[in-house]
């Protein structure tokens, strides 16, 4: 899949067309098929622009995580992840097209686009940590609905990547039940307890309840009805939040009837 990388100089617009096809010293013999590209890529900014739009929240963080979750799920739609055109080795190719188009707020008929501009960083990344950071989280965070995964993570883009970087805990049903915990707290645990600095001790207790290797690797999350995951997540939860953010509510684990 070639890809058009476009680029700004002295305000002048400029694009070259990237490949890891043989010919890729040449890669204007695929200019074609780039540009076809540049404009699929369009319908999907515009649509992640769109996604976001929908969602009102006056917090700059929450706001930033509404963005990289849109993000996520216009890719998905658009379908261009899973081109059987994307050959292999180009992936990165692709986030650094579609971030240069943000950052640069221009469409494949050369034309701005500001709004695109609010959706990836403002300094345009190396590739690796666009996959990492923007793309690739954003894709993950949009297995889930936006609301579900606002309440598993407190719409913080920091807590959801101390989750992404601990693969063991990284599956979408810890991620339902962390939202079902989240979900049972007194408001003001809730908001205590998705304070990034408070949020951390409770990816480190999952990911040592659940390691990804090692003694008591055997049974990962998915082994898990989801009853028994929330069972164990709270087992573990529970303590830290008692101890971090106390409440008058007994633990869910200890009478599931109380609703904390």
């Amino acid at each position: 899949m070639p890809v058009k990388i476009w680029n700004r100089a002295d305000s002048t617009l400029s694009s070259v067309v990237e490949t890891v096809r043989p010919a890729s010293l040449r890669g204007e013999l695929f200019r074609a098929e780039a540009e076809a590209l540049d404009r699929e890529i369009d319908e999907m900014l515009d649509r992640a622009v769109a996604l976001a739009a929908d969602v009102k929240t006056a917090e700059a963080e929450q706001r930033a995580f509404v963005k990289r979750w849109a993000v996520g799920r216009a890719l998905m739609e658009s379908g261009l992840v899973q081109s059987k055109h994307l050959d292999p080795g180009e992936q990165m190719s692709l986030w650094q097209a579609i971030a240069r188009k943000c950052r640069l707020g221009v469409r494949a008929d050369g034309s701005s686009e500001k709004a695109w501009q609010e959706l990836t960083p403002n300094r345009e990344p190396d590739p690796t940590r666009l996959e990492r950071d923007v793309f690739a989280v954003g894709l993950w965070l949009q297995e889930q609905e936006l609301a579900t995964a606002m309440m598993a993570f407190g719409g913080s883009r920091t807590n959801a990547r101390e989750i992404y970087r601990r693969g063991a805990i990284r599956t979408k049903n810890v991620r339902d039940v962390l939202a079902r915990w989240f979900e049972e707290l007194e408001p003001s645990q809730r908001l205590t307890l998705t304070k990034p600095g408070n949020f951390l001790p409770l990816a480190r207790a999952l990911a040592t309840r659940f390691p990804g290797r090692g003694p008591g690797s055997a049974k990962r999350p998915v082994h898990y009805s989801d009853e028994d995951l929330y069972a164990e997540i709270c087992k573990v939860l529970d303590p830290i939040a008692d101890e971090l953010a106390p409440s008058g509510a007994e633990s869910a684990i200890e009478n599931p009837k109380s609703g904390r």
